[in-house]
């Protein structure tokens, strides 16, 4: 029975290792894919585990983390097989373990220093007093020590040997104390180090999430653990280069574009040597259209006035009275509409505007980047792609006399182009910032690199005619025409497109008509603004060209119009 007996609790000890054991690994972060607002980190604990089930317990990570996002795989590296059972997480204060060994340390020399400087003391004190022995006995041997005493004689060679001895004597206690003293004077130098040390290592406990992950495994495994969770202090940006390069009768202009990004984080956990991913995707906002609800219009009763006395209604007050109750003024004035000025009959939901993207791209750094926790950004390289640009110069000398040279080009690339700023140089040079639109692969974009010196534009009114038209008529005209001269310097022929308007009227009394010789505008109503037109030229290299802009306003006599410019 007994030989039964521990043969049970022979085996129960076995079965205990094997079951329900605890490992607490420490996991590394291996890969992060940032969101323009959050992110995804991965984390890797390498774990040894005998055959039955176990708990792997993981401690070092941020409490700022989304629990529903934690995910956990097994990733053997040797055969074997491992199956993650249930994943439990809490929040908890933790020390810096780390931390809290080092300062133990500092705290256990500065104890050492302090002791020793408690000996230095003693060794002061103590030649202190062999100084006053010496001193005292030196007086015993010269001098009498009371009245009845006689004066002893003392030769010179005594004399001598006595005062070598004495000085001697007292050099050395001189020498020890100094030495002491000056030990003392570094000994608190380091304590007020060590002192400084100790208070930036001081106890800092750190609200962090554990996560327990209850495995089994079916055979004696080596694995990986693969734990992935969201953290929202994270996000990036993007920002552009883009490097002009002017073209000539043999080669095309070409401009690169290289896409950059901003990635910043503040989780409380460093992002050291990962595998970085920037993604367009939006895990945090909307996923689907939201929902549209029926509107419903209804009579809206008036409130009720305070009942004052009156005469009886007439038949045209009681017409008033229903229509008051209709929600509809009798008064031509409105003194009978209900509180605030309009009859209020519709009740209308407004709804939250939401940005809902339609497709996403992830970026893949190719090599391993770091990424601190202060919040500082970290800037990276994406992609970069250069392609023919076809050059133009833009002028709006209605408003500014120069010509600017524009670079327009059909975007490259199997994703999204997000929104952002870009710097501009032309040649080399840097020349200032603009931004970038939204672009698909396929569409074009247009961007300026500043003043081009090598277009001149000028324009210069050249009529304005002002007076009656025919005597029958007795209206009001106005004629107004100017003359935009302009002449290319380059040695390569250039487009140009020129930028005017003409004014428009809504009144139907008011007439605005072009003049026959104007010339005639490429593009009307550029953008859906009403008399904004664009003229569109090709010039060869030094030629010059011409742009006529005019109107004719007619008005009926005695109307007074006027023009805003």
């Amino acid at each position: 029975m007994k030989s039964i007996i521990s043969g049970l609790l022979f085996t129960t000890a076995l079965s205990g290792s094997a079951f329900a054991a605890d490992f607490v690994p420490v996991s590394k972060i291996d890969a992060v894919t940032v969101y323009m607002q959050g992110a995804d980190v991965v984390r890797l604990a390498n774990v040894t585990l005998a055959k039955g089930e176990h708990r792997v317990i993981l401690r070092d990570l941020p409490a700022n983390i989304d629990p529903q996002s934690i995910r956990v795989e097994g990733l053997p590296d040797i055969a074997g097989s491992l199956a993650v059972a249930s994943v439990d997480t809490r929040n908890q204060f933790t020390g810096n373990t780390d931390s809290d060994q080092r300062r133990i340390a500092f705290e256990n020399q500065v104890q050492t220093l302090i002791d020793e400087r408690a000996a230095l003391d003693m060794v002061i004190n103590d030649a202190n007093q062999q100084r006053q022995f010496l001193i005292a006995m030196a007086d015993k041997q010269l001098l009498p020590q009371s009245s009845t005493d006689n004066v002893k004689a003392i030769d010179v060679t005594q004399l001598t040997g006595l005062l070598d001895l004495v000085a001697g004597r007292l050099a050395a206690s001189a020498k020890t104390m100094l030495e002491a003293q000056l030990r003392q004077r570094d000994i608190d130098k380091q304590i007020e180090n060590l002192n400084a040390k100790v208070a930036e290592l001081a106890p800092d406990e750190q609200y962090q999430t554990e996560v327990t992950i209850n495995v089994e495994a079916s055979a004696d495994v080596t694995a990986d653990l693969r734990v992935s969770y969201r953290v929202n202090e994270a996000g990036w940006s993007p920002y552009y280069d883009a490097k002009l390069a002017i073209g000539n009768a043999a080669k095309p202009s070409t401009i690169e574009v290289i896409q950059r990004a901003e990635v910043v984080q503040s989780t409380g956990e460093i992002w050291d040597n990962v595998a970085l991913t920037l993604s367009t995707a939006r895990p945090s906002g909307a996923t689907s259209a939201p929902d549209i609800y029926e509107e419903e219009v209804a009579m809206v009763q008036p409130e009720q006035p305070a009942p004052v006395a009156a005469a009886p209604l007439a038949e045209s007050d009681a017409e008033t009275k229903s229509r008051v109750e209709f929600g509809v003024s009798a008064r031509p004035d409105g003194a009978d509409k209900p509180e605030g000025g309009r009859n209020r009959m519709v009740n209308l939901q407004k709804q939250a505007v939401v940005e809902i993207a339609g497709f996403q791209a992830n970026y893949k750094i190719e090599t391993r980047v770091s990424v601190d926790n202060s919040g500082q950004s970290k800037k990276v390289r994406i992609t970069s792609a250069t392609q023919d640009a076809t050059l133009e110069a833009v002028a709006v000398p209605r408003v500014d006399p120069v010509a600017y040279l524009t670079a327009k080009y059909k975007m490259k690339g199997s994703g999204p182009q997000l929104a952002g700023p870009v710097n501009l140089y032309l040649e080399g040079t840097y020349v200032g910032q603009g931004a970038l639109p939204l672009l698909n692969p396929g569409e074009e974009a247009k961007l300026g690199f500043g003043v081009d010196d090598q277009m001149k534009v000028t324009r210069k009114e050249v009529k304005r005619l002002s007076g009656e038209e025919g005597i029958l008529t007795s209206s009001n005209v106005e004629e107004r025409v100017w003359d935009i001269a302009i002449d290319n310097l380059h040695d390569v022929a250039m487009d140009v497109t020129i930028y005017d308007r003409v004014p428009f009227a809504s009144q139907k009394d008011i007439e605005i008509s072009e003049i026959e010789e104007m010339t005639k505008p490429t593009i009307r109503s550029v953008d859906k603004k009403r008399g904004v037109h664009s003229w569109t030229q090709k010039l060869e290299a030094k030629a010059k060209g011409s742009i006529k802009v005019g109107y004719r306003i007619t008005w009926p006599q005695g109307m007074q119009v006027g023009l805003v410019d």
